[in-house]
């Protein structure tokens, strides 16, 4: 019987070839940033290449190896068994709801198992499939239970939501039943918009607060951040491009010290007095800086204010 393997990332796809002999096939877009509009096909990588790359040369790379991992969904029904291996933060809740959607969606959908967990017996902190041993994963192997209708419906209702122009579709979706990380993991995403306290996302204000004490190595920093993270989601890259974007705004909130053609994570990263204005609440990030930000299917984009924030206290979207 022939099984296609669909994991989140080539490190837990190098484990799961160490014991595993069918092709095991990754996807691994942060879908959490950047635009992410109700497109299909070639105009779908297209928007994302484009989002990703920092010239023609990265476009053709990034087009490539995006079309190279939808490849792979798209050939499932010519295979036997499809088994999905993810884990419960948002950068894999997203993909699962994608990956799902787009397997149902198919002339034919084939059949699918899943696994997705959110903790490993013996891990005091669980973080990701690529901590796992082949063994542990091995292990997990027999739990792996068939995708239901339902799994499919509320998957393409999230992904629906996710990529609407108006958020509020997005809050509006009922308490996932079958999808048990996607309801703290959309909450997740949507805490990434700026706040109305001081128009900083949850990653930006953590940041901050981490800088108040003292200068950090943005290596440490980063570290620092995803301790406090119950659900790290983030990878180093994105980290970097929020720090460089804070430190090149029209008021820098943060200041770069180093070499910029050195490794970013060897920079020391220092809050300015802007930052601090905006970390006590007298001064607010957009307004001092204005957006321009994607967040699924919604730009945010405005010279001196959102078109949506986040009220951790109302726990919702305003506009």
């Amino acid at each position: 019987m022939s099984t296609l393997h669909i994991t989140n990332g080539d490190s837990a796809a190098e484990t799961l070839r160490e014991f595993i002999t069918d092709r095991v096939a990754i996807t691994a877009d942060a879908l959490w940033e950047g635009p992410a509009l109700p497109l299909e096909g070639e105009a779908w990588l297209r928007m994302r290449a484009e989002f990703r790359s920092a010239d023609a040369a990265d476009r053709d790379r990034f087009y490539e190896m995006l079309a190279s991992w939808d490849a792979a969904i798209q050939e499932a029904p010519a295979y036997d068994h499809v088994v999905l291996w993810f884990e419960h933060d948002l950068f894999d809740q997203l993909l699962l709801i994608r990956t799902l959607t787009l397997l149902s969606t198919g002339e034919t959908t084939p059949d699918v198992t899943m696994i997705c967990i959110g903790e490993f017996a013996g891990i005091n902190r669980f973080i990701g499939l690529g901590q796992l041993t082949a063994a542990q994963l091995a292990s997990l192997y027999p739990t792996r239970r068939p995708v239901t209708r339902a799994q499919y419906d509320e998957a393409a209702r999230a992904w629906r939501a996710f990529r609407a122009a108006d958020p509020r579709q997005l809050l509006s979706l009922s308490p996932s039943t079958s999808l048990p990380f996607l309801d703290k993991a959309m909450r997740r995403f949507v805490e990434e918009y700026p706040s109305t306290g001081n128009g900083l996302s949850r990653t930006a204000d953590a940041a901050l607060r981490a800088l108040a004490a003292g200068p950090l190595k943005a290596g440490a920093l980063f570290t620092a951040i995803q301790r406090a993270e119950e659900r790290p989601f983030m990878g180093d890259w994105s980290f970097w491009d929020m720090l460089r974007a804070m430190a090149s705004a029209r008021v820098p909130l943060v200041r770069l010290d180093g070499d910029e053609s050195g490794t970013m994570a060897r920079r020391t990263v220092e809050i300015t007095s802007a930052g601090r204005s905006v970390l006590d609440g007298r001064d607010d990030a957009v307004a001092l800086n204005g957006i321009d930000e994607w967040r699924g299917g919604v730009h945010l984009l405005g010279i001196d204010r959102s078109p949506w924030r986040w009220d951790a206290r109302a726990e919702t979207l305003v506009s």
